[in-house]
């Protein structure tokens, strides 16, 4: 292997310094792919960490705090579901926009219609940009929009095919489905 060579800036008093090492360099470490699940389980288990912190607050600090401490971890955990839903959401829709093999539910022909618009879905596909202009739309149309609260997050998933989430969330938690919504609702109301 060839030296690998370092010239460092003189100082103005001093002369040129170099340095010359050789072998081979390391690999980078290895890193986990960031996915819209990983930071939401990241940004989830920071919210329980504000939580943890809150239960050991000592007792001369005023409430005020911990209720501070104890919003700012529903904040934290409401924003992080809604920024996985709405990478999600718009994810599949392309995913199924572009997969001639995948059927697309009714929800989401009307979302198409509204966001799209039938001629340029018509052009894009002749173009072979249909992907591309779906993602742009449904982009811009998510951006004002919030994915918080039961109805909404119903609705979006709906649109991608998921109709009733709720019953296969609470069912695949052994929960009870109106008990999982109104802790959703109550959550995201206290967010705000």
């Amino acid at each position: 292997p060839r030296p690998i060579v370092f010239n460092f800036f003189p100082s103005k008093t001093g002369p040129v310094t170099t340095t010359t090492t050789t072998g081979i360099a390391a690999p980078p470490p290895q890193v986990s792919p960031t996915t819209p699940f990983s930071l939401f389980q990241c940004c989830i288990a920071r919210a329980r960490n504000l939580l943890a912190i809150c239960g050991h607050l000592p007792t001369g600090i005023a409430p005020q705090f911990k209720d501070d401490a104890c919003r700012a971890a529903i904040v934290l955990a409401i924003s992080a579901l809604d920024a996985f839903l709405r990478t999600f959401v718009l994810t599949k829709i392309v995913n199924k926009v572009a997969d001639p093999g995948q059927s697309i539910p009714v929800p989401l022909k009307v979302k198409l219609e509204e966001c799209v618009g039938y001629d340029v879905v018509l052009d894009a596909a002749r173009q072979g940009d249909l992907k591309a202009k779906v993602e742009t739309a449904f982009r811009a149309h998510f951006e004002d929009q919030s994915f918080q609260g039961v109805k909404k997050i119903a609705d979006s998933m709906k649109l991608i095919g998921h109709d009733g989430v709720f019953d296969s969330i609470a069912r695949a938690a052994g929960i009870n489905e109106e008990n999982l919504k109104r802790d959703i609702g109550r959550h995201t109301k206290r967010r705000h």
